[in-house]
């Protein structure tokens, strides 16, 4: 998994997610998204664009639960956007939208992270 820093407007990030979401592509003393962005991070809004994304597995859905319960717990917001078919529906089967912020395209995420209390 690659993060990259797309634009910073204002208080809203987007970030591009490429290749897989999986945790054995993620160094465990170092989280991708901190890495990329600071320390804090997660008292940030995120949109994560996942268009290049190619598969999710388990450990990655883990992944994006952790980083979405400290991303709430700290005050900022994550939303993932432009998700592939394949990762969308693994997603819908796990029901993640009941747990995640799932938007189909930019600008659905956008007022889907304004919308957000922190």
């Amino acid at each position: 998994m690659q993060l990259t820093l797309l634009s910073t407007e204002h208080d809203v990030l987007r970030v591009l997610c490429e290749g897989n979401i999986s945790q054995r592509d993620i160094n465990p003393d170092q989280d991708p998204l901190e890495t990329l962005v600071g320390p804090d991070v997660f008292t940030r809004k995120i949109l994560l664009n996942l268009e290049r994304t190619h598969y999710v597995d388990s450990s990655g859905i883990s992944w994006l639960m952790g980083r979405h319960k400290q991303f709430k717990q700290r005050g900022g917001a994550l939303v993932l956007y432009a998700i592939p078919p394949m990762v969308k529906q693994v997603l819908q089967l796990l029901r993640m939208s009941l747990v995640l912020n799932l938007a189909d395209d930019e600008s659905a995420a956008l007022a889907l992270v304004q919308g957000v209390k922190s």
